[in-house]
Protein backbone atom coordinates (compact mmCIF):
# COMPACT_ATOMS: atom_id res chain seq x y z
CA UNK A 1 0.00 0.00 0.00
CA UNK A 2 1.22 3.55 -0.93
CA UNK A 3 3.00 5.35 2.14
CA UNK A 4 0.73 6.55 4.87
CA UNK A 5 -2.33 5.05 3.22
CA UNK A 6 -4.77 3.97 5.48
CA UNK A 7 -7.26 1.34 4.51
CA UNK A 8 -10.73 1.15 6.68
CA UNK A 9 -14.03 0.26 5.81
CA UNK A 10 -16.74 2.49 6.54
CA UNK A 11 -20.95 1.87 6.69
CA UNK A 12 -23.33 3.78 7.69
CA UNK A 13 -26.78 2.41 9.52
CA UNK A 14 -29.76 4.24 8.97
CA UNK A 15 -33.39 3.04 10.21
CA UNK A 16 -36.79 4.66 9.16
CA UNK A 17 -40.32 3.15 9.69
CA UNK A 18 -38.05 0.70 12.02
CA UNK A 19 -36.10 -1.16 8.80
CA UNK A 20 -32.75 -1.78 8.81
CA UNK A 21 -31.55 0.13 5.34
CA UNK A 22 -27.62 -1.48 5.30
CA UNK A 23 -29.02 -4.52 4.09
CA UNK A 24 -31.04 -2.71 1.53
CA UNK A 25 -28.11 -0.59 0.22
CA UNK A 26 -26.09 -3.85 -0.12
CA UNK A 27 -28.52 -5.30 -2.66
CA UNK A 28 -28.85 -1.85 -4.40
CA UNK A 29 -25.43 -1.38 -4.80
CA UNK A 30 -24.78 -5.36 -5.05
CA UNK A 31 -21.06 -4.64 -4.35
CA UNK A 32 -19.32 -6.19 -1.15
CA UNK A 33 -15.53 -7.24 -0.34
CA UNK A 34 -14.29 -9.20 2.21
CA UNK A 35 -10.11 -8.29 2.26
CA UNK A 36 -8.54 -7.42 -0.67
CA UNK A 37 -7.91 -8.63 -4.16
CA UNK A 38 -4.71 -10.58 -4.97
CA UNK A 39 -1.72 -7.99 -5.52
CA UNK A 40 -1.49 -9.23 -9.45
CA UNK A 41 -4.79 -7.56 -10.01
CA UNK A 42 -2.68 -4.10 -9.58
CA UNK A 43 -0.94 -5.30 -13.00
CA UNK A 44 -4.31 -5.34 -14.93
CA UNK A 45 -5.49 -1.96 -13.13
CA UNK A 46 -1.98 -0.30 -14.55
CA UNK A 47 -2.37 -1.46 -18.12
CA UNK A 48 -5.76 -0.30 -18.37
CA UNK A 49 -4.79 3.72 -17.46
CA UNK A 50 -1.24 3.40 -18.82
CA UNK A 51 -2.53 2.06 -22.50
CA UNK A 52 -5.60 4.97 -22.15
CA UNK A 53 -2.92 7.90 -20.82
CA UNK A 54 -0.58 6.97 -23.57
CA UNK A 55 -3.18 7.70 -26.22
CA UNK A 56 -4.42 10.97 -24.05
CA UNK A 57 -0.37 11.41 -25.20
CA UNK A 58 1.39 12.76 -21.72
CA UNK A 59 3.94 9.69 -21.98
CA UNK A 60 5.27 12.48 -24.29
CA UNK A 61 7.38 14.46 -22.54
CA UNK A 62 7.15 17.42 -24.72
CA UNK A 63 3.58 17.88 -23.18
CA UNK A 64 4.42 18.46 -20.14
CA UNK A 65 7.69 20.79 -20.86
CA UNK A 66 5.29 22.80 -22.70
CA UNK A 67 2.61 22.98 -19.57
CA UNK A 68 5.53 24.46 -18.05
CA UNK A 69 5.47 27.31 -20.61
CA UNK A 70 1.63 27.67 -20.26
CA UNK A 71 1.21 26.56 -23.68
CA UNK A 72 -0.56 23.01 -23.48
CA UNK A 73 -2.55 22.27 -20.51
CA UNK A 74 -3.74 19.15 -21.80
CA UNK A 75 -2.65 17.59 -17.97
CA UNK A 76 -4.40 19.86 -16.13
CA UNK A 77 -7.84 19.13 -18.53
CA UNK A 78 -7.71 15.48 -18.36
CA UNK A 79 -6.48 15.18 -14.47
CA UNK A 80 -9.71 17.49 -13.52
CA UNK A 81 -12.38 15.51 -15.45
CA UNK A 82 -10.88 12.30 -14.14
CA UNK A 83 -10.80 13.39 -10.46
CA UNK A 84 -14.41 15.23 -10.59
CA UNK A 85 -15.86 12.05 -12.05
CA UNK A 86 -13.75 9.84 -9.33
CA UNK A 87 -14.81 12.10 -6.38
CA UNK A 88 -18.60 11.55 -7.21
CA UNK A 89 -18.55 8.40 -7.52
CA UNK A 90 -16.40 7.29 -4.80
CA UNK A 91 -18.14 9.17 -2.45
CA UNK A 92 -21.73 8.64 -3.67
CA UNK A 93 -21.10 4.92 -3.46
CA UNK A 94 -19.73 5.07 -0.32
CA UNK A 95 -22.10 6.98 1.44
CA UNK A 96 -24.49 4.24 0.25
CA UNK A 97 -22.38 1.79 2.21
CA UNK A 98 -19.92 0.33 0.06
CA UNK A 99 -16.57 -0.39 1.26
CA UNK A 100 -13.29 1.08 0.36
CA UNK A 101 -9.78 0.95 0.99
CA UNK A 102 -9.40 4.79 1.17
CA UNK A 103 -5.57 6.23 1.52
CA UNK A 104 -5.84 10.00 2.17
CA UNK A 105 -2.71 11.36 3.19
CA UNK A 106 -1.62 13.17 5.80
CA UNK A 107 -1.19 16.83 5.41
CA UNK A 108 2.63 17.54 7.48
CA UNK A 109 2.33 21.37 5.64
CA UNK A 110 5.87 21.99 5.36
CA UNK A 111 7.26 19.20 3.82
CA UNK A 112 4.57 18.64 1.62
CA UNK A 113 4.90 22.10 0.53
CA UNK A 114 8.65 21.71 -0.19
CA UNK A 115 8.25 18.46 -1.77
CA UNK A 116 5.54 19.77 -4.00
CA UNK A 117 8.12 22.49 -4.91
CA UNK A 118 10.90 20.14 -5.88
CA UNK A 119 8.26 17.51 -7.62
CA UNK A 120 7.38 20.53 -10.01
CA UNK A 121 10.89 21.83 -10.57
CA UNK A 122 11.70 18.26 -11.54
CA UNK A 123 8.52 18.11 -14.12
CA UNK A 124 9.47 21.02 -15.63
CA UNK A 125 13.22 19.85 -15.97
CA UNK A 126 12.40 16.09 -17.02
CA UNK A 127 8.95 16.45 -18.86
CA UNK A 128 7.74 13.27 -17.07
CA UNK A 129 6.35 12.35 -13.26
CA UNK A 130 6.88 8.85 -11.78
CA UNK A 131 3.59 7.34 -13.99
CA UNK A 132 4.57 8.70 -17.38
CA UNK A 133 7.91 7.70 -16.71
CA UNK A 134 6.63 3.69 -17.25
CA UNK A 135 4.60 5.15 -20.25
CA UNK A 136 7.70 6.35 -21.92
CA UNK A 137 9.45 3.18 -21.16
CA UNK A 138 6.63 1.20 -22.99
CA UNK A 139 6.30 3.34 -26.11
CA UNK A 140 9.82 2.97 -26.37
CA UNK A 141 11.70 6.41 -25.51
CA UNK A 142 15.26 6.04 -24.65
CA UNK A 143 15.62 9.07 -22.84
CA UNK A 144 13.14 7.31 -20.32
CA UNK A 145 16.19 5.07 -19.17
CA UNK A 146 17.64 7.98 -17.74
CA UNK A 147 14.76 8.80 -16.43
CA UNK A 148 14.26 6.17 -14.32
CA UNK A 149 17.69 5.77 -12.61
CA UNK A 150 17.53 9.65 -12.05
CA UNK A 151 14.48 8.83 -9.73
CA UNK A 152 15.72 5.30 -8.44
CA UNK A 153 18.70 7.81 -7.28
CA UNK A 154 16.26 10.72 -6.08
CA UNK A 155 14.02 8.02 -4.04
CA UNK A 156 17.20 6.65 -2.41
CA UNK A 157 18.56 10.54 -1.12
CA UNK A 158 15.00 10.49 0.36
CA UNK A 159 15.59 6.98 1.91
CA UNK A 160 18.80 8.98 3.69
CA UNK A 161 17.19 11.94 4.46
CA UNK A 162 13.85 10.37 5.99
CA UNK A 163 15.45 9.09 9.37
CA UNK A 164 18.17 12.37 9.85
CA UNK A 165 16.85 14.97 12.23
CA UNK A 166 15.98 16.99 9.41
CA UNK A 167 13.80 14.17 7.43
CA UNK A 168 11.78 13.64 10.96
CA UNK A 169 11.20 17.40 11.36
CA UNK A 170 9.53 17.98 7.60
CA UNK A 171 7.26 14.97 8.14
CA UNK A 172 6.38 15.75 11.97
CA UNK A 173 6.02 18.89 11.74
CA UNK A 174 2.70 21.15 10.85
CA UNK A 175 1.15 17.50 10.58
CA UNK A 176 -2.56 18.24 10.31
CA UNK A 177 -3.10 14.31 10.29
CA UNK A 178 -5.10 12.77 7.60
CA UNK A 179 -7.91 15.34 6.68
CA UNK A 180 -10.22 16.07 4.11
CA UNK A 181 -12.57 18.76 2.46
CA UNK A 182 -15.39 17.56 4.44
CA UNK A 183 -13.43 16.93 8.02
CA UNK A 184 -11.26 13.96 9.46
CA UNK A 185 -10.58 11.08 7.01
CA UNK A 186 -13.16 8.11 7.20
CA UNK A 187 -16.12 10.16 8.76
CA UNK A 188 -19.50 11.62 7.83
CA UNK A 189 -19.11 9.99 4.04
CA UNK A 190 -22.72 11.58 3.42
CA UNK A 191 -21.21 14.89 4.00
CA UNK A 192 -18.28 14.55 2.01
CA UNK A 193 -20.66 12.93 -0.82
CA UNK A 194 -22.21 17.03 -1.15
CA UNK A 195 -19.14 17.77 -0.80
CA UNK A 196 -17.70 16.21 -3.96
CA UNK A 197 -20.34 17.55 -6.13
CA UNK A 198 -18.69 21.20 -5.76
CA UNK A 199 -15.45 19.60 -5.82
CA UNK A 200 -16.54 17.52 -8.89
CA UNK A 201 -18.37 20.76 -10.57
CA UNK A 202 -15.37 23.04 -9.55
CA UNK A 203 -12.98 20.19 -11.64
CA UNK A 204 -15.73 19.72 -14.82
CA UNK A 205 -15.11 24.18 -14.82
CA UNK A 206 -11.50 24.09 -15.20
CA UNK A 207 -11.80 21.09 -17.86
CA UNK A 208 -14.65 22.95 -19.73
CA UNK A 209 -13.45 26.17 -19.76
CA UNK A 210 -9.23 26.60 -19.39
CA UNK A 211 -8.55 26.29 -22.89
CA UNK A 212 -6.19 23.41 -24.20
CA UNK A 213 -3.41 25.89 -25.73
CA UNK A 214 -2.36 29.49 -25.64
CA UNK A 215 -4.61 31.74 -27.02
CA UNK A 216 -7.54 29.08 -27.88
CA UNK A 217 -11.50 28.66 -26.83
CA UNK A 218 -11.55 25.34 -24.62
CA UNK A 219 -10.57 21.80 -23.86
CA UNK A 220 -13.85 19.98 -23.90
CA UNK A 221 -16.01 22.19 -25.22
CA UNK A 222 -13.96 21.45 -28.68
CA UNK A 223 -13.61 17.59 -28.21
CA UNK A 224 -17.64 17.38 -28.11
CA UNK A 225 -18.75 20.24 -29.66
CA UNK A 226 -17.52 19.30 -33.54
CA UNK A 227 -20.04 22.18 -35.05
CA UNK A 228 -17.86 24.60 -33.76
CA UNK A 229 -14.75 26.14 -35.90
CA UNK A 230 -11.45 26.03 -34.34
CA UNK A 231 -9.10 29.06 -34.25
CA UNK A 232 -6.13 29.74 -36.76
CA UNK A 233 -4.29 29.58 -32.74
CA UNK A 234 -5.89 26.01 -32.17
CA UNK A 235 -5.92 25.11 -35.89
CA UNK A 236 -2.40 25.32 -35.71
CA UNK A 237 -1.19 23.89 -32.44
CA UNK A 238 -3.39 21.22 -32.93
CA UNK A 239 -1.65 20.18 -36.12
CA UNK A 240 1.79 20.59 -34.67
CA UNK A 241 1.23 18.24 -31.66
CA UNK A 242 -0.64 15.44 -33.56
CA UNK A 243 3.24 15.58 -35.33
CA UNK A 244 5.16 16.30 -32.51
CA UNK A 245 3.60 12.52 -30.84
CA UNK A 246 4.20 10.52 -33.86
CA UNK A 247 7.61 11.99 -34.45
CA UNK A 248 10.25 9.76 -34.10
CA UNK A 249 7.97 6.53 -33.98
CA UNK A 250 9.23 3.46 -35.86
CA UNK A 251 5.70 2.76 -36.81
CA UNK A 252 4.51 5.93 -38.90
CA UNK A 253 1.29 6.16 -39.35
CA UNK A 254 0.01 5.55 -43.09
CA UNK A 255 -3.24 7.17 -44.78
CA UNK A 256 -5.00 4.28 -44.50
CA UNK A 257 -4.61 3.90 -40.78
CA UNK A 258 -7.88 5.11 -39.75
CA UNK A 259 -7.33 4.58 -35.79
CA UNK A 260 -4.20 5.75 -35.51
CA UNK A 261 -4.71 8.95 -37.46
CA UNK A 262 -7.92 9.53 -35.20
CA UNK A 263 -5.68 8.92 -31.84
CA UNK A 264 -2.96 11.26 -33.04
CA UNK A 265 -5.73 14.00 -33.83
CA UNK A 266 -8.36 12.85 -31.06
CA UNK A 267 -9.04 16.82 -30.06
CA UNK A 268 -9.86 18.02 -33.36
CA UNK A 269 -13.55 18.22 -33.22
CA UNK A 270 -13.75 16.02 -36.83
CA UNK A 271 -11.93 13.33 -35.51
CA UNK A 272 -13.63 9.85 -35.03
CA UNK A 273 -11.90 10.17 -31.06
CA UNK A 274 -13.09 13.65 -30.38
CA UNK A 275 -15.26 12.54 -26.64
CA UNK A 276 -11.97 11.25 -25.80
CA UNK A 277 -10.56 13.71 -23.53
CA UNK A 278 -13.91 13.48 -21.59
CA UNK A 279 -14.61 10.29 -21.53
CA UNK A 280 -11.14 8.62 -20.81
CA UNK A 281 -10.71 11.01 -17.99
CA UNK A 282 -14.19 9.80 -16.67
CA UNK A 283 -12.89 6.01 -16.88
CA UNK A 284 -9.84 6.52 -15.38
CA UNK A 285 -11.35 8.25 -12.76
CA UNK A 286 -13.56 5.36 -12.39
CA UNK A 287 -10.66 2.88 -12.53
CA UNK A 288 -9.19 4.36 -9.74
CA UNK A 289 -12.36 4.45 -7.42
CA UNK A 290 -12.14 0.51 -8.56
CA UNK A 291 -8.72 -0.38 -7.44
CA UNK A 292 -9.47 1.70 -4.20
CA UNK A 293 -12.57 -1.06 -3.85
CA UNK A 294 -10.06 -3.78 -4.13
CA UNK A 295 -7.11 -3.46 -3.23
CA UNK A 296 -5.82 0.45 -2.33
CA UNK A 297 -4.98 4.06 -3.66
CA UNK A 298 -3.32 4.48 -7.25
CA UNK A 299 0.36 5.46 -6.84
CA UNK A 300 3.70 4.90 -8.84
CA UNK A 301 6.21 6.22 -7.01
CA UNK A 302 6.58 3.73 -4.16
CA UNK A 303 7.85 1.39 -6.22
CA UNK A 304 11.37 3.41 -6.33
CA UNK A 305 11.77 3.28 -2.76
CA UNK A 306 10.78 0.16 -2.57
CA UNK A 307 13.65 -0.88 -5.47
CA UNK A 308 16.47 0.91 -3.74
CA UNK A 309 15.60 -0.03 -0.41
CA UNK A 310 15.65 -4.17 -1.24
CA UNK A 311 18.81 -3.26 -3.92
CA UNK A 312 20.92 -0.67 -1.51
CA UNK A 313 19.16 0.40 1.52
CA UNK A 314 17.57 -2.24 3.27
CA UNK A 315 18.24 -1.54 6.86
CA UNK A 316 17.05 2.34 6.55
CA UNK A 317 13.88 3.15 8.66
CA UNK A 318 12.11 4.07 5.40
CA UNK A 319 13.17 1.24 3.81
CA UNK A 320 11.65 -0.69 6.55
CA UNK A 321 8.31 1.26 6.68
CA UNK A 322 7.79 1.19 2.50
CA UNK A 323 8.44 -3.06 3.02
CA UNK A 324 5.76 -3.05 5.65
CA UNK A 325 3.03 -0.61 3.59
CA UNK A 326 3.87 -1.33 0.20
CA UNK A 327 1.41 -3.41 -2.13
CA UNK A 328 0.75 -3.49 -5.85
CA UNK A 329 2.21 -0.58 -6.58
CA UNK A 330 5.59 -2.44 -8.24
CA UNK A 331 2.56 -4.47 -10.20
CA UNK A 332 0.72 -1.58 -11.56
CA UNK A 333 3.99 0.52 -12.51
CA UNK A 334 4.56 -2.76 -14.35
CA UNK A 335 1.42 -2.87 -16.31
CA UNK A 336 1.51 0.61 -16.72
CA UNK A 337 4.17 0.18 -18.93
CA UNK A 338 2.93 -3.15 -20.52
CA UNK A 339 -0.49 -0.73 -21.29
CA UNK A 340 1.10 2.10 -22.64
CA UNK A 341 3.38 -0.37 -24.75
CA UNK A 342 0.39 -2.43 -26.38
CA UNK A 343 -1.37 1.22 -26.86
CA UNK A 344 2.14 2.63 -28.96
CA UNK A 345 1.84 -0.71 -31.04
CA UNK A 346 -1.82 -1.29 -31.94
CA UNK A 347 -3.61 2.03 -31.24
CA UNK A 348 -1.66 4.84 -31.31
CA UNK A 349 1.73 3.70 -33.45
CA UNK A 350 3.92 6.40 -31.24
CA UNK A 351 6.27 3.41 -30.62
CA UNK A 352 9.85 4.57 -30.38
CA UNK A 353 11.95 1.64 -30.67
CA UNK A 354 14.61 3.86 -28.62
CA UNK A 355 15.41 6.07 -31.37
CA UNK A 356 17.01 8.98 -30.96
CA UNK A 357 14.47 11.89 -30.04
CA UNK A 358 14.67 15.04 -28.62
CA UNK A 359 11.69 16.97 -27.22
CA UNK A 360 10.85 20.22 -28.92
CA UNK A 361 10.70 22.72 -26.41
CA UNK A 362 13.84 21.72 -24.73
CA UNK A 363 15.98 21.28 -28.27
CA UNK A 364 14.80 25.28 -28.66
CA UNK A 365 16.24 26.23 -24.99
CA UNK A 366 19.32 23.85 -25.51
CA UNK A 367 20.07 22.42 -28.56
CA UNK A 368 19.76 19.01 -29.88
CA UNK A 369 22.73 17.44 -27.85
CA UNK A 370 21.35 14.27 -26.60
CA UNK A 371 23.74 13.81 -23.72
CA UNK A 372 22.65 17.95 -22.70
CA UNK A 373 19.25 16.12 -22.76
CA UNK A 374 19.71 12.58 -20.48
CA UNK A 375 21.60 14.46 -18.13
CA UNK A 376 18.44 16.88 -17.69
CA UNK A 377 16.00 13.97 -17.57
CA UNK A 378 18.43 12.16 -14.82
CA UNK A 379 18.56 15.45 -12.92
CA UNK A 380 14.72 16.37 -13.51
CA UNK A 381 13.61 12.67 -12.71
CA UNK A 382 16.10 12.76 -9.57
CA UNK A 383 13.86 16.41 -8.11
CA UNK A 384 10.54 14.52 -9.28
CA UNK A 385 10.90 11.07 -6.59
CA UNK A 386 13.22 13.13 -3.73
CA UNK A 387 10.17 15.42 -3.77
CA UNK A 388 7.32 13.20 -4.57
CA UNK A 389 8.52 10.71 -1.54
CA UNK A 390 9.19 13.64 0.72
CA UNK A 391 5.93 14.98 0.02
CA UNK A 392 4.37 11.37 0.04
CA UNK A 393 3.30 11.16 -3.07
CA UNK A 394 3.43 11.98 -7.09
CA UNK A 395 1.31 12.46 -9.87
CA UNK A 396 -0.68 9.30 -9.34
CA UNK A 397 -0.90 9.05 -5.15
CA UNK A 398 -1.15 12.75 -4.79
CA UNK A 399 -2.77 15.03 -7.67
CA UNK A 400 -5.12 12.00 -8.85
CA UNK A 401 -5.98 9.33 -6.45
CA UNK A 402 -5.26 11.99 -3.63
CA UNK A 403 -7.49 15.25 -4.99
CA UNK A 404 -10.26 12.49 -6.10
CA UNK A 405 -10.46 11.52 -2.28
CA UNK A 406 -10.47 15.68 -2.00
CA UNK A 407 -7.39 15.05 0.68
CA UNK A 408 -5.99 18.33 1.82
CA UNK A 409 -2.31 17.38 1.41
CA UNK A 410 -3.30 16.51 -2.12
CA UNK A 411 -4.39 19.74 -2.64
CA UNK A 412 -1.54 21.28 -1.17
CA UNK A 413 1.32 19.27 -3.33
CA UNK A 414 -0.98 20.12 -6.22
CA UNK A 415 -1.29 23.76 -5.82
CA UNK A 416 2.79 24.03 -4.97
CA UNK A 417 3.18 21.67 -8.09
CA UNK A 418 1.87 24.07 -10.20
CA UNK A 419 3.49 27.06 -9.19
CA UNK A 420 6.81 25.60 -9.14
CA UNK A 421 6.17 24.01 -12.61
CA UNK A 422 5.23 27.32 -14.12
CA UNK A 423 7.51 29.37 -12.46
CA UNK A 424 10.42 26.65 -13.55
CA UNK A 425 9.49 26.50 -16.74
CA UNK A 426 9.22 30.22 -17.26
CA UNK A 427 12.73 30.50 -16.27
CA UNK A 428 14.25 27.92 -18.36
CA UNK A 429 11.84 28.55 -21.53
CA UNK A 430 10.31 31.26 -21.43
CA UNK A 431 6.53 32.06 -21.58
CA UNK A 432 4.42 31.22 -23.82
CA UNK A 433 4.10 32.03 -27.46
CA UNK A 434 2.12 34.93 -26.52
CA UNK A 435 -0.41 34.63 -30.09
CA UNK A 436 -3.86 35.31 -28.97
CA UNK A 437 -7.34 34.24 -31.19
CA UNK A 438 -9.21 36.60 -33.07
Amino acid sequence: MSLYANSYSIRHKYLIDGYDLRSFRSVVVGLTLSGTAPLWIGIFIGAIIGGLAEIWGISNSDVLLKLSKWEDRLFINCIAIAIGAGAVLLYGLGALGVSFHFGIKPDYVIGVALGGAIFGTGVAVSGYVPGTEWMALGEGRREAIYAVFGGLLGAASWTVVYQSSVGQWLVGTFNLGQVYLAGKAGTDLDTGFLVAIVWAALMFGVAYYLPRYSGGKSCVYMATHPSREMTQVELREQQETAKSLTKGSAMPVGDNDHLAYSANNHWAPKSDLRWLLTFVGVIIGAVVVLEMFLHQIFGESTTYSWVVGYLWLPSYSYSQLVFKTIGWEPYSDIGTLFGAFLAAVFVSRRFQAFNRWIPSTWQARFGASELTRDIGVFIGSYLVLFGARMAGGCASGHILSGDLQMALSSIEFFAIVTASLLITGRLLYGGTKGVKSK
